[in-house]
This record gives C-alpha cells, sequence and structure tokens, in this order.
C-alpha cells in the first residue's frame, strides 16, 4: 500500500489546520465511500478530495498519504460499530432477574442476535471486510488490526454475559465451553452470521434473515438449553 505516482503530495496550497473535525468526518466519509466503490488500488486521492468537497492538500494535511487514511477509515468504521454493538448489549442483553422462563430467554436472545447480526454481517461493514482481506494478501497485518480493533474489543464482552446466564443457571454450559475464549459468543453471533452472509441475490432478504438467526439461536440453545 504506496501512494502512486499519480499522486504527489502536494505542496503549494497552504495547510489546514488538523484538528478541524468537520473537514477530518468529511474525509473519512468519502474515503469510505471511494475505497469502497474503487478499491484501494485505484482509490485515488484527488477522487477522495472531490468527494468531501476539501482540497487534496486537506487530505495530506489530516492523514499523510493513501496508506494511512486507508486504516484511519477502517479504524473509524470499526470504532463505529463497537459503540453500536455495546450499546446493543447494554439495551438488549438479557436481565436474568426479568426472565419468566425459556421463551423469554429465547425471544431475548433473538433480539439481541438479530440486531448485533444485522450491525456485523450486512452492509457496508461486509464489503469493507472483503477489501481487508483483499489488501491482506499483500498486507498481512491488516487482519490483525481489524481483529484488534473489532472483535477482540466486543466479543470478550458478549462472552463474559453469557457465561453470567450460565452461573445464573440459565444456560447450562460444560466448564470446558466455559474455558475456551470467547466461543459462546462466537456459537451465538458467528454461525447465524455467516449463514446470513450466504442469502442468495434475489431471495426475500428480510425473511431468509429473520429465518436464519431464528436456526442460529435455536441451536444455540439446544446446545446449552437446561436439561
Amino acid at each position: 500500500m504506496t501512494a502512486t505516482a499519480e499522486e504527489p503530495r502536494a505542496q503549494q496550497e497552504p495547510q489546514e489546520p488538523q484538528g478541524n473535525p468537520r473537514k477530518r468526518r468529511a474525509i473519512l466519509d468519502a474515503a469510505g465511500t471511494v475505497f469502497l466503490r474503487d478499491g484501494f488500488t485505484r482509490a485515488g486521492i484527488d477522487a477522495i478530495a472531490a468527494e468531501a468537497k476539501v482540497s487534496k492538500q486537506t487530505v495530506y494535511n489530516h492523514f499523510g498519504d493513501k496508506e494511512r487514511l486507508f486504516m484511519a477509515m477502517t479504524d473509524d468504521v470499526q470504532d463505529r460499530t463497537v459503540a453500536h454493538v455495546m450499546e446493543l448489549m447494554d439495551r438488549d442483553f438479557p436481565d436474568p432477574s426479568k426472565l419468566a422462563g425459556p421463551e423469554d430467554l429465547r425471544a431475548a436472545l433473538l433480539q439481541l442476535a438479530g440486531e448485533w447480526i444485522r450491525v456485523v454481517y450486512t452492509g457496508p461493514l461486509v464489503a469493507l471486510r472483503k477489501l481487508v482481506d483483499a489488501e491482506s494478501e499483500h498486507h498481512p497485518y491488516l487482519q490483525q488490526r481489524w481483529f484488534t480493533n473489532g472483535p477482540s474489543r466486543t466479543m470478550p464482552r458478549l462472552n463474559r454475559l453469557l457465561s453470567a446466564l450460565a452461573r445464573a443457571g440459565l444456560l447450562d454450559v460444560p466448564a470446558e465451553v466455559l474455558d475456551v475464549p470467547d466461543l459462546l459468543a462466537y456459537q451465538l453471533t458467528a454461525m447465524a452470521g455467516s449463514a446470513v452472509r450466504r442469502i442468495e441475490p434475489g431471495a426475500d432478504f428480510e425473511a431468509e434473515f429473520q429465518r436464519r438467526v431464528a436456526q442460529g439461536v435455536d441451536f444455540f440453545l439446544r446446545a446449552y438449553a437446561p436439561r
């Protein structure tokens, strides 16, 4: 990931203050649009600057070069996704004291898993992950950066919350499963999320989405519902 010959840093324009949050936000949003549309190699600073309605020098002043802009953009997208997912857990994770029975638990997990999967496994985040994976063939650190900035911030918390349900007697989870880091969190979200990503074009997406999320939650509960 290096700047191309067509993208020398402009030197003549007056520098913009790096702390201008409005312009920084515009550049990050524009970078997301252009990188997802054109890919990393074909995306140009000229196009990003035009999309953001700022000068090319302003882009360089804020981010230095295209590679650092790409990383800042992916970090920004993940930061906002993580904030959303943390909010979901604060708002929707089932409170054991308010669950009257298995159906209440199932309904609560359906709500949480469905919203989590919609955030993480559909929309622009999926396309961005594919772009990161493609670039990781040449820059392996990108995948580790993606994991560190995303799943490693959300999955441990979800796993702790699910483990608390087991300690409260609402799930029957073997000790060896509880000992595996993040396993419960992945079983609740990743399996159904992968199934959602495989929904065929032209299918009734919403109906398939609900069906596949329900299948994932029911599989999880068949494994861990108290006997």
